[in-house]
């Protein structure tokens, strides 16, 4: 049997298909070369997919019922268990819990203690100092429970700040979770609802009309304004404007403040806002930066990041992810 007939865009025989298969597998191993996970995702998809097709008519196929079901049944467990990597990899799953679960000292400490929660392809920064606690984001609604047992396996049992910084699910999925489970003070969010996306404008309601349910001081985020927290300051650097295109433009960017030391936090910024922020000659020096968009082209300009100068940036990215 010619092996090319198993092979999805190869067995026609017709040239473009051909052309096409060939261009999707080379991609599929030059881009997921370094996520087995994913790699064996994208090449046993196709066979799953149209072998499937095949046993709805296998008589016409040219090869017998047997061989055709084999390749069905391996190529969709080999999907299967990809999808169970991949999805393991991009929320890092058991990363929080085991962080969670290990020996972190639980007694306040003046000193600035700033954790980036892995969560995987998701932001969720808890700032802490002396007994104030401040939480940035919560990552996807998967996150919500491992960040809730972070936060009181570490000994913290209140929020005195929260930072909703845009309604992306991987910024504000498991705030329903955080805002019903623990007692918050402020929520730094914007309170107008300036999205004009029906689902992010219906979601931005529901989390409003949560935290005005539980009497949570609301704080609307004002470019240039500062707050006093503890013995560390917080400057709102970003939005600048009142309407975008793009929802990550609307995000929430702060700059942490302690002694002599900054942190930045730029959310889901991209170029568009870190230009903005720079035409405003908003102070964005700092020395460790929380990369933009989880990496992502879209952001961390190479102006921006020159004013930035950052002696240490973190990227909030799920494992083996291509961003």
């Amino acid at each position: 049997m010619d092996f090319l007939n198993l092979i999805p865009g190869f067995r026609s025989g017709i040239l473009w298909k051909s052309i096409i298969a060939l261009f999707y597998y080379v991609v599929s191993i030059y881009y997921f070369i370094h996520s087995i996970g994913m790699l064996m995702f994208l090449l046993s998809t196709p066979f799953s997919f149209f072998s499937f097709i095949d046993l709805m008519g296998w008589y016409q196929v040219g090869y017998s019922y047997s061989i055709t079901r084999n390749i069905f049944i391996i190529s969709t467990t080999f999907v299967i268990i990809s999808a169970i990597a991949v999805f393991h990899s991009f929320f890092n799953i058991k990363s929080l819990r085991k962080k969670a679960n290990s020996q972190i000292c639980k007694k306040p400490s003046n000193d600035l203690k700033v954790h980036f929660l892995s969560i995987g392809q998701a932001d969720s920064i808890l700032v802490q100092q002396g007994n104030k606690n401040l939480l940035i984001d919560s990552g996807y609604w998967m996150s919500g429970r491992p960040i809730l047992r972070y936060l009181k396996n570490i000994g913290v049992n209140k929020l005195d700040y929260l930072i909703v910084t845009h309604p992306h699910n991987d910024h504000i999925g498991g705030l329903p979770r955080i805002i019903n489970n623990i007692p918050i003070e402020n929520v730094i969010i914007n309170n107008k609802n300036p999205y004009k996306t029906r689902r992010y404008y219906k979601k931005h309601n529901q989390l409003l009309k949560m935290i005005n349910k539980r009497g949570i001081n609301l704080i609307q985020p004002i470019a240039g304004k500062s707050i006093k927290i503890g013995d560390f300051s917080l400057e709102i650097l970003a939005p600048n404007g009142d309407e975008y295109e793009r929802i990550n433009d609307y995000s929430v960017v702060t700059k942490l403040v302690y002694k002599n030391t900054s942190f930045l936090f730029a959310a889901d910024a991209e170029e568009y806002s870190e230009m903005e922020m720079l035409k405003h000659n908003r102070d964005i020096k700092a020395d460790v930066l929380k990369v933009g968009h989880h990496g992502s082209c879209t952001s961390s300009s190479e102006e921006f990041l020159r004013a930035v100068s950052p002696k240490y940036a973190v990227i909030s990215v799920g494992y083996n992810s291509f961003y």
